[in-house]
């Protein structure tokens, strides 16, 4: 699997494609924001394009924002645009939900994308309802704690620890769904169980009703972990897609039906056997199971799993 399209619809709005020329349209829109490769090479740069943005009388109405591709983004990173949006947030007034680094594969993987410094960002935006951040390189979260914060998602082809470590020790009474894409440890990836068995805590997430520890290498140890812990019993939306799950944490869903019923469960693009697939789709379980993977042998008796997104 890769990243191929954009999204259509963002924090429930749907999007407009900011031009500088015309301005902004429709401020109850998500407004997107991007420096294609050919406008790169015409010499434009996002930067000039969000400055555009901050001065738009309609600025202050803007709910939603979308920065996608900008000029080389396998070596520019984000932080100058972050640090942008921080010194103009007074113009920001009306942002609720930012997502930075909306891009496809054609303009940049996934682990090329350079992220930057947010610890600036928690203070800045009290409003803030929902952070997407799609990459990780060179991502710092710094000390967060932000009161209203509803939805976190790190979407990554490797995740490290440093930014796990910063998640577990935030403080985010209000955030209902978090989302984070582990990745691969040839891409970012750094952990073990250990690093991402203190997020399943009632006692940090007291409101979290919808968690996704998904694209992971170690997916049934996060099955294990999960079934076990606090935080279980108020989740109602479980998202273990894109992984290696192999049959034996499939298993312990089965195992544990008594305490996952009425609970949607995604286990879908996995390493599951069809005959496992069929005791999950028999089992009662609220669960998706669509398009599993199989694995690759080199012909020397090595097999190979892959998550979806690495690179």
């Amino acid at each position: 699997m890769t990243i191929s399209s954009h999204i259509e619809r963002f924090y429930d709005l749907p999007i407009e494609q900011f031009d500088a020329d015309k301005g902004v349209q429709n401020a109850n829109a998500a407004i997107r924001l991007e420096v294609d490769y050919d406008a790169a090479e015409d010499g434009a740069e996002m930067i000039d394009v969000l400055a555009r943005l901050i001065n738009d009388p309609k600025v202050n109405q803007i709910q939603a924002l979308i920065l996608g591709c900008w000029e080389e983004a396998y070596e520019n990173d984000a932080g100058i645009y972050v640090d942008f949006l921080v010194e103009h947030a007074a113009a920001l007034s009306g942002l609720k939900a930012i997502f930075i680094g909306e891009m496809t594969y054609e303009e940049n993987e996934i682990s090329w994308i350079n992220q930057g410094n947010y610890s600036r960002f928690w203070a800045t935006f009290p409003a803030l309802e929902h952070l997407q951040i799609r990459g990780a390189e060179g991502l710092e979260l710094g000390d967060i704690a932000h009161s209203n914060l509803k939805t976190l998602i790190i979407e990554s082809g490797g995740l490290g620890s440093d930014v796990i470590a910063a998640v577990a020790n935030a403080k985010l009474p209000a955030l209902e769904t978090l989302g984070l894409w582990l990745g691969d440890e040839s891409y970012g990836w750094d952990g073990d169980i250990s690093t991402v068995t203190p997020l399943m805590s009632q006692q940090l997430f007291p409101k979290l009703t919808s968690l996704a520890l998904k694209n992971s290498e170690i997916q049934n140890e996060i099955v294990a972990e999960l079934v076990k812990s606090d935080l279980l019993g108020q989740l109602t939306d479980i998202d273990l897609s894109m992984g290696i799950m192999l049959d034996a944490g499939a298993e312990l869903l089965i195992a544990n039906q008594g305490l996952l019923a009425g609970k949607k469960i995604d286990v879908s693009e996995n390493f599951l056997s069809a005959e496992v697939v069929e005791k999950l789709l028999a089992s009662g379980l609220d669960i998706q199971v669509n398009d599993q993977k199989e694995a690759d042998d080199d012909g020397d008796g090595d097999v190979y799993r892959y998550v979806s997104v690495a690179e």
